[in-house]
């Protein structure tokens, strides 16, 4: 899996920030933040104006499918500090936040917890209208 990918300047910025204050991303395990710090750093910054509509960022819906279990989810990725379980919103510099960042239509991405590794395949991204 490449490390490299397309993120809005803005939510770079506003993830980058978040690093510092977010009380979740404090307790990740050393690995998961460095994983969470290097993906950003190595992210590919392209202004509002540049960045491609199929190309998910903050506030898009985005429809997985897990491989194994053949069962789709579906996320929407937002800051930190809107992250709600519940409701299926997931925090952008959670380990399959950042994953869910930047990817498109047809993507495979792996996820790895623990021990284990969890296989998904990008369904369906759906832009936030707003933004």
């Amino acid at each position: 899996m490449e490390n490299r990918f397309i993120l809005l300047d803005e939510d770079h910025k506003l993830l980058t920030q978040a690093l510092e204050t977010d009380k979740r991303f404090a307790l990740l395990s050393d690995a998961e933040r460095n994983g969470i710090k290097n993906r950003l750093t190595n992210a590919e910054l392209v202004t509002t104006a540049d960045f491609p509509n199929n190309v998910s960022r903050l506030y898009d819906v985005i429809t997985l499918r897990n491989i194994h279990l053949r069962q789709n989810i579906q996320y929407k990725v937002v800051p930190p500090d809107e992250r709600d379980d519940w409701k299926g919103k997931i925090s952008a510099i959670s380990p399959l936040g950042i994953l869910l960042m930047g990817v498109t239509n047809g993507q495979s991405i792996v996820l790895q917890t623990n021990k284990k590794k969890k296989h998904y395949v990008v369904m369906e991204v759906r832009n936030a209208m707003y933004i």
